[in-house]
This record gives C-alpha cells, sequence and structure tokens, in this order.
C-alpha cells in the first residue's frame, strides 16, 4: 500500500506476539530505496515483498538497503535472503548486531541519515527501552516513521529486563519522538507512525502521551501495592495487575520486573533480600 509519495508499506504474516499476527514492511525512497524491517520467514509473503520492490526496480529505482529496527527475530526473518537476492547491505546498531545470529553490513547510530533522492532523506533515531539498539526511522519529506516496536497498532509493547529492556529508556524514547512530532506539528508538518504491528498511527502524539501515562499509572500501582505492605514478587504483581485476567500475569511480570527495577533506581524502593523471585527480581520494599 503506498502512504505517500515515496513510501510503501506492506503487512506481512510474521510468528509474533497475539493479537499481532503480522509485521510491517516499509520502503522509502525516490531514486534509491530503504526497505525497513525485512521481517517475515513466510515464503508467500516474501513473494509479496520481492514483487514490489521488483517493480519499483523496473520502474529504475536501486534498493540502497535493508534496515533492522532491533534483534527481535519476528522483525529478522527475511532479512539474511534479502540481503542475498539484492546484494544490498544490511543495516543495524551495534547493540542489535551484537545481539543477532548473523552478521551487517553496516553500524549506524543515532542521527544516521541516508539520501534517497528527489529531496527524500531518512534519518534513523536511536529509541532504546523495548531492545538496546532500537531504532526509529523517519522520513523527514512526508513525516512518515518506521516505529518498530516502541507503540503498536495492536496488543502492547514488552518491556522485558532479561532482554534488555529498560523502562527508564523506553519513557525517555517515547517522549523523544512525541517532541520530534509536535515541533513537526509547529512547522505545519504532519507526522506518521507505522508500528512494527498494526494500522498506521495519524495522530502519534496522542497515542505517544497515552503510553507515557499508562506506563506511569501502572508504575504508580505497583508502588501502592509495595506501600501496602506486599514484599515478594508474585504478591506485588497479584496487587498492582489485579485489574488484569491472572492469565497474562505471566506476561505482565516481565513490565513488573522493568517497574521494580526502575523505583530502585530512582530511590523510591529497595530490594527485598531472600523475597521469592519470579521474573529475575526479588521483590521490593519502600526505601
Amino acid at each position: 500500500m503506498e502512504l505517500a509519495r515515496g513510501a510503501w508499506n506492506l503487512s506481512l504474516d510474521t510468528p509474533t506476539l497475539p493479537p499481532a499476527t503480522a509485521t510491517n514492511t516499509l520502503i522509502l525512497g525516490h531514486d534509491r530505496l530503504l526497505v525497513i524491517e525485512p521481517a517475515t520467514p513466510h515464503e508467500r509473503e516474501r513473494a509479496r515483498l520481492d514483487a514490489l520492490l521488483d517493480e519499483l526496480r523496473a520502474q529504475g529505482r536501486t534498493i540502497a538497503g535493508l534496515a533492522l529496527t532491533h534483534h527481535h527475530p519476528d522483525h529478522i526473518g527475511y532479512a539474511v535472503e534479502l540481503r542475498e537476492r539484492y546484494g544490498v547491505p544490511l543495516l543495524a546498531h551495534p547493540e542489535t548486531a551484537a545481539r543477532l545470529h548473523f552478521e551487517v553490513d553496516e553500524t549506524i547510530e543515532d542521527d544516521w541519515t541516508i539520501e534517497l533522492g528527489g529531496g527524500q532523506r531518512v534519518r534513523a533515531v536511536h529509541t532504546p527501552g523495548h531492545a538496546p539498539g532500537h531504532l526509529v526511522f523517519w522520513d523527514e519529506a512526508s513525516g512518515i516513521a518506521h516505529a518498530g516496536d516502541l507503540v503498536a497498532g495492536v496488543g502492547s509493547i514488552l518491556i522485558d529486563p532479561r532482554d534488555g529492556g529498560d523502562m527508564t529508556t523506553y519513557l525517555e524514547s517515547l517522549r523523544r519522538i512525541a517532541e520530534g512530532c509536535r515541533v513537526r506539528s509547529e512547522r505545519g508538518l504532519d507526522s506518521r507512525l507505522v508500528p512494527a504491528h498494526g494500522p498506521v498511527i495519524d495522530d502519534p502524539v496522542a497515542l505517544l502521551e497515552h503510553y507515557v501515562r499508562h506506563r506511569l499509572a501502572r508504575e504508580d500501582k505497583v508502588r501502592q501495592a509495595v506501600l501496602a505492605g506486599a514484599r515478594d514478587f508474585d504478591a506485588i504483581l497479584a496487587q498492582a495487575y489485579a485489574d488484569t485476567p491472572p492469565f497474562i500475569w505471566p506476561i505482565a511480570a516481565h513490565a513488573l520486573d522493568a517497574h521494580l527495577r526502575k523505583l530502585v533506581d530512582d530511590g523510591e524502593l529497595t530490594r527485598t533480600p531472600g523475597a521469592p523471585s519470579s521474573a529475575g527480581y526479588p521483590g521490593a520494599k519502600p526505601a
């Protein structure tokens, strides 16, 4: 689907966490193309992407590179084979490259840019939190950005400290992208986010601010659970996530782990020595 001049998006089936069933691959460019999130491992879906790329190449465009937002399996399923098919470089943040089972051709940092012709330039923004090497790729002309797993159009975003997730940096990343969208709006420019999973987000500031409020509200539930006397991890989980079905608690445990670590880092809580541990974190008590 063509989103704007020089921007095409394909939602391709991937083995991702329900309720999501697909990952968005975004193609940006005028004379040269940047393919962001070559994710699908399925042959029928790979054929759909190949067909679009071959159509664009037949119009005289070339593929400049393939870009990864981060290292998780539902985001890299076609990376190696697509690189081999077209003989183009694979790009990722150094923290992502260190977590992959294959080599990348070029590591890219925050504020990296690539010129794609016709006045189209894409900028990488380092947005850790969900993953240490997470990048958002922003087309400065159209305001369309591939947000990876910073936000989701369907489902939620997992912050798992055992996989490099960090709640403090995640909140900072949400605020950074929200501020970028606000600045564009003040200049009379639109912004749209293509999340890794789900539909395009047309009001990114509202969604990003909602994400921040939601995480801080959950943090307060964690804080209140500890202040009310919960000490071990499972007791805190039961109180802080009492508003969610228990079958979700095994996934919520990762977010709780991240919230507790943040509150300890912020000096509000301390670890509870000897308390039972469920997600690598033993529980907490007031500082």
